[in-house]
């Protein structure tokens, strides 16, 4: 049964291995005419980091909406607070606007406290320097900025665009005038940008990354004929379209071997996999996981867990929806029965959907971790699924003045 709840809290948590904005099995870790999101793209339809984890045994309510509690203070129970990566966009100055801004990753816990000994804060590349390029964002395209934890646990991965601070209209630019760039980050906060996918997801907007090892890697996006999916490796300038329906891609991750991705495009408002395994060919099918919505839905970042002995596979979904509460948005969770996926609780602040998002398993239940869709001032978020009707949602954070919170993922080890 689907149950929303309105709450006024967050806060953020992740583990070593399991991943979305948006993986299972064991503790690894999940154009033209404007910008805002996905208005301005020319689709013509209506937005990582997932994280998955063994071993839970079935947690979760069916059901129950959480209940929500204001403030940093806690990780929102469950043993001690997790360490995250969370996709920051502006620098406190510049007020965001559809030109390209810049990129940061803040090393954080699921508390919103920094992660000690970690790498603090780290900018992505606002120059091109040796075999690294550019990487900025739009200030104001929202279905952009999602992070995806490697499915070995070692890397974080995202896209944007290899332009400078600025550059006007960032995410309508033609891929000719403005590649689109894939960072690939490590534990250390080493960054390497080094990897274009030329020619892919021009005049409109790139929106994440993800891959196997680092060195394998999958792109999503959107364009009128060179969106979909694209298959690249590291330090490539050229890769190939192994997915063209839909065109409109928003988060992707492989989670146990498999390419999953979402979409705000036509049937494909869910999440579905690509092909079969992770497949690096062009010609590739989508298919809808079974019971998810076709219509209605808006779906970013995304999680699958193997918590059940009983059920073959990934058998626990969260989704990050951007709708409002009101209308069904919010971190939303599936489980499978072995043949159908069915909606059973739906979890969000009470005034914000939701687009970033990761979860991992603990001992005391699942770690979920959510931004919110505000347009600005947005919220780190986090619940503790340990199974009751009404798990706290709490706020860990919230983006400062001219800054905005985009993708969350569980930092890599």
């Amino acid at each position: 049964m689907n149950s929303s709840r309105y709450l006024v809290a967050i806060s953020f948590a992740v583990a070593p291995l399991v991943l979305f904005a948006c993986a299972k099995g064991s503790t690894r870790p999940g154009g033209g005419g404007g910008e805002g999101g996905e208005g301005g793209d020319d689709w013509g339809g209506p937005a990582q980091s997932s994280s998955s984890s063994a071993g839970m045994g079935g947690g979760g309510g069916t059901g129950g909406g959480a209940s929500s509690s204001v403030g940093g203070g806690g990780s929102g129970g469950g043993g001690a607070p997790l360490p995250i990566v969370l996709l920051r966009l502006g620098d406190g100055v510049t007020a965001l606007s559809s030109a390209a801004a810049p990129v940061s990753l803040e090393w954080r816990l699921t508390d919103g406290s920094a992660t000690p000994g970690g790498p603090g804060t780290t900018g992505m590349p606002q120059a091109t320097s040796g075999s690294n390029y550019t990487f900025t964002l739009s200030g104001t395209a929202t279905s952009e900025g999602h992070l995806s934890l490697s499915a070995n646990g070692k890397y974080v991965l995202l896209a944007g665009y290899a332009a400078g601070v600025g550059t006007l209209n960032v995410s309508t630019q033609s891929a000719d005038v403005v590649p689109r760039v894939v960072g690939r980050v490590d534990a250390f906060g080493n960054v390497n940008t080094s990897t274009l996918v030329s020619g892919a997801f021009s005049a409109s907007n790139v929106r994440g990354a993800t891959s196997t090892d680092g060195s394998s890697i999958w792109v999503s996006g959107n364009s009128t004929t060179t969106g979909g999916v694209h298959f690249i490796t590291v330090g490539s300038t050229f890769g190939a379209q192994v997915l063209a329906n839909p065109l409109n891609t928003r988060c992707v991750h492989v989670i146990d071997g498999q390419l999953y991705g979402t979409s705000g495009a036509g049937t494909f408002v869910n999440v579905f996999e690509v092909g079969a395994g992770a497949p690096t060919s062009s010609g590739q099918t989508a298919t809808s996981l079974p019971g998810l919505p076709t219509v209605g839905a808006s779906p970013y970042g995304f999680a699958l867990l193997d918590l059940s002995a009983a059920v073959s596979g990934p058998d626990t979904l969260y989704v990050a929806d951007d709708r409002s509460p009101a209308s069904g948005g919010g971190i939303q969770k599936y489980v499978f029965d072995g043949g159908t996926w069915s909606l059973v609780a739906t979890w969000s602040d009470g005034t914000s959907g939701v687009r970033g998002l990761a979860a991992t398993s603990t001992g005391a239940g699942v770690r979920v971790v959510a931004t919110t869709s505000d347009s600005s001032a947005n919220k780190l978020i986090t619940l503790l699924d340990d199974g009751s009707a009404s798990p706290p949602v709490t706020v860990a954070t919230i983006a400062p003045t001219n800054t905005v919170f985009r993708g969350v993922a569980f930092a890599p080890q």
